[in-house]
């Protein structure tokens, strides 16, 4: 069975706490019961709540993990490569990098939560994969001191994960202890993008059928009356009616009945649209692919961002040691945000920051969509800036020598 298969692939290690015992509800401040249910599916069943997700997670996608050091205020790679080569192509054996940044992000707008299993070598304690987890509920427990969740999956299976072991990502964490808020607010929401359409609906297929009613000027049976009908019915009300006339004589009268039906009209339907974009903090020029920089500066620095810094911090704090994160180890997710500029603005930001040094050759070019050179890591620097220390020296220079000539011709003149 694929997923008993796939359920021991990645749970492998058999926790202390996976039969549950010894575990107890973890009391937090304000909740007694830390209780936490999947998302109701619809959400993501509406096309436009899917829309604006997949706009999220596609864009999100883009994300470049770096494992790095700070030291000293500056940033150097990290000497991490298993680590980087996992992040940078293969989170999981059964997802690349995109899918898994897609489905992290997918989760974490349906659910406003989203965790990730952080699967260990039992020997060496490396990281060997990251797992998005889909779960129908979880429960936060304890036991000795340590948290746990406990989750249960869509098919009845439960696993108990410590938590230290779980990168934990939330949207509206505000009112819980320890989860995000419920997409409780987007629900009605979606339920009236669901009314309006299946109205629409309605509208259109109403539009389509003939209504009336078939008046006989005869006193006819009951057999005789449905019979009559059934066989207008079949002559007229059908696809191979192309013309779309009836011929009726002297014994029979039809009345059309009229559908008044009438559905939202487009301003109704913009504001249920409106709010559900706000909810997602997305517009309609994102959905459409329709932005243009400025546009997509805004999205990146209100969507993308916060979710590369709730990604990068989470699972810095969780992958590392404490040692390792006194040594500066950090996780980070760059996007090259220039990409999205027009040409003029990348003519004119490579003619200002390539002479400083700021960029060098094979960065340039990437922000072209270019392909770098041999050679193209060189930073070069025009003639024309020097260091601030030197120009004060020439400076300083200067002026002594100013001072020198301006004594000796005094002097010569007297």
């Amino acid at each position: 069975m694929i997923f008993r298969n796939m359920f021991k692939k990645i749970f492998n290690k058999n926790p202390t706490y996976t039969d549950g015992k010894n575990l107890t509800r973890f009391l937090s401040l304000n909740n007694s019961v830390n209780l936490f249910a999947a998302a109701d599916k619809k959400i993501y069943q509406n096309l436009f709540a899917r829309t604006c997700i997949h706009a999220i997670a596609e864009n999100g996608a883009k994300l470049k993990p770096k494992v790095i050091r700070v030291q000293g205020g500056r940033q150097v790679m990290a000497n991490r490569p298993k680590l980087q080569r996992l992040l940078d192509l293969q989170p999981n054996e059964y997802m690349n990098t995109f899918d898994f940044l897609y489905k992290v992000i997918t989760l974490l707008y349906i659910d406003n939560n989203v965790f990730i299993y952080i699967k260990r070598n039992d020997y060496t304690g490396e990281i060997e994969g990251l797992y998005p987890i889909n779960y129908s509920c979880s429960e936060v427990l304890e036991a000795n001191g340590i948290m746990y969740v406990r989750f249960t999956f869509f098919t009845g299976f439960t696993m108990v994960c410590a938590y230290d072991e779980l990168v934990h990502l939330r949207r509206f964490y505000g009112e819980d202890d320890l989860f995000g808020a419920s997409e409780k607010a987007l629900t009605k929401h979606i339920g009236l993008l669901n009314i309006l359409d299946a109205g629409l609906a309605a509208s259109a297929n109403s539009a389509n059928y003939l209504r009336g009613i078939l008046k006989f000027n005869i006193n006819l049976q009951q057999d005789d009356l449905r019979a009559q009908k059934e066989a207008f019915v079949k002559d007229y009300m059908n696809i191979n009616n192309n013309g779309g006339i009836g011929a009726l004589d002297s014994r029979m009268e039809f009345q059309e009945l009229t559908n008044n039906f009438r559905g939202a009209d487009n301003e109704q339907m913009q504001t249920v649209r409106n709010d559900v974009m706000s909810y997602f903090g997305v517009n309609e020029k994102i959905i459409s692919s329709a932005y243009n920089e400025e546009d997509w500066a805004a999205f990146y620095e209100s969507v993308l961002e916060p979710v590369a810094i709730r990604l990068g911090l989470e699972l810095t704090r969780k992958v590392f040691t404490a040692r390792e994160l006194e040594m500066g180890n950090q996780i980070i997710f760059e996007a090259n945000r220039l990409q999205y500029s027009s040409n003029e603005s990348k003519v004119s930001l490579l003619k200002e920051l390539l002479p400083m040094g700021l960029l060098s050759i094979n960065e340039g070019r990437e922000i072209f969509n270019m392909a770098p050179i041999e050679g193209g890591d060189k930073h070069i620097l025009s003639l024309n800036y020097i260091d601030a220390d030197k120009a004060t020296e020439y400076q300083l220079g200067s002026m002594v020598s100013g001072k020198k000539k301006k004594g000796e011709e005094e002097n010569n003149a007297g």
